[in-house]
């Protein structure tokens, strides 16, 4: 069975709240959020982006991502990543990369996204090396990476 991708609905909130299991879960999607992750916050993330999409396999949400356009930095990136626990370190998260890097390059006129994880975030590192994103060491800081992609 395929993954897809679809646009995120309101009433996905309540279980990409869940996947954020662990305060670290949280931290890692947010540095202004605390431990729990509420439905209402991940609204606000919709509210506040571009676009949102689930990942699905069948009709079963398995991750969830942003992508933003940036006016002021005249960018594109991909934000809030976040995989159903009970699915990571299996390629999922590549996967949902992957999907919104393919949705920015056929209706987005950018050639490369950008990507902001924080440090320490050793799986969604992982995950951006192997989705051929490279880190940008003149625009991390001490609490995030910046890595980008040509698309």
């Amino acid at each position: 069975m395929q993954y897809q991708i679809r646009p995120f609905e309101l009433n996905d909130a309540f279980t990409v709240s869940q996947w954020a299991s662990t305060a670290e879960d949280t931290e890692a999607l947010d540095t202004e959020i605390e431990f729990p992750l509420t439905p209402a916050q991940v609204a606000a993330w919709f509210y506040q982006t571009s676009d949102a999409f689930i990942l699905t396999k069948g009709d079963v949400p398995v991750a969830y991502g942003e992508v933003l356009e940036d006016e002021v930095e005249n960018d594109v990136e991909i934000q809030h990543l976040i995989v159903d626990p009970a699915l990571r370190s299996t390629g999922v998260g590549q996967e949902l990369v992957e999907k919104l890097c393919q949705f920015i390059a056929i209706s987005r006129t950018y050639n490369e996204v950008w990507l902001r994880i924080r440090r320490g975030n050793i799986a969604a590192h992982k995950c951006a090396i192997r989705s051929s994103f490279t880190e940008i060491p003149e625009a991390s800081g001490e609490r995030f990476l910046w890595l980008k992609k040509s698309i």
